[in-house]
């Protein structure tokens, strides 16, 4: 009985633990403003939309550090010209090929995949010298685009989203219902060796 305990127990802290550790290998949160993701996209792009899938279960963890923000390329023309002129002042094609991605002063083609955008994006959070390039270019330049939030660009390829907001009032974190589990798991195996020490004395 107890070697079977000590097991569960084991293999209980070897996938609770990594959980934890990934949460808390993020930044220290400051008062340093969120980054913005920009992501030019276009209706019906598949490697968009794998970005969109792949960011739609991972966008709220990271809800307090950077926000995703698309224009739609392919049908609107001012978001188009905004997208070939970064382009242009990257020393990039000016072609309409998406999803073309610009985090800080910075554009990445980078197979687009989430786990190297999160990690410009966190690396931005925590650089002082951080720059929102579109941004700029938007207010200096004043294009007239239509920006969608990250919501509604996966709503538009009709993948479905968590609310941000619900995740984030919902209480309790999930770090927070992982330490407690694990704190039950503790305190039921103390019980248990408690017990079985009581029942041999006897």
């Amino acid at each position: 009985m107890k070697k079977l305990l000590i097991s569960l127990l084991v293999a209980l802290s070897l996938t609770i633990i990594p959980n934890v550790k990934a949460a808390d290998d993020l930044p220290e949160l400051t008062d340093h403003e969120k980054v913005t993701v920009y992501l030019f996209r276009g209706n019906g792009c598949h490697v968009c939309q794998s970005f969109l899938t792949e960011f739609s279960s991972l966008y709220q963890d990271y809800a307090d550090y950077f926000e995703i923000v698309a224009y739609e390329s392919w049908k609107n023309s001012e978001n188009q010209e905004l997208m070939l002129d970064a382009k242009e002042y990257f020393g990039e094609e000016a072609n309409s090929s998406v999803p073309f991605i610009v985090i800080g002063d910075s554009y990445h083609s980078l197979g687009y995949n989430a786990n190297t955008v999160i990690e410009e994006a966190l690396r931005a959070y925590q650089d002082e010298s951080y720059v929102d390039l579109i941004a700029q270019m938007v207010d200096e330049e004043g294009y007239n685009v239509d920006a969608e939030t990250f919501e509604e660009a996966a709503q538009a390829e009709g993948i479905g989203v968590s609310d941000v907001d619900t995740v984030q009032s919902g209480g309790i974190s999930d770090g927070a219902i992982v330490a407690i589990i694990f704190a039950v798991i503790i305190v039921g195996f103390g019980s248990l060796l408690l017990f079985s020490r009581q029942q041999k004395n006897n």
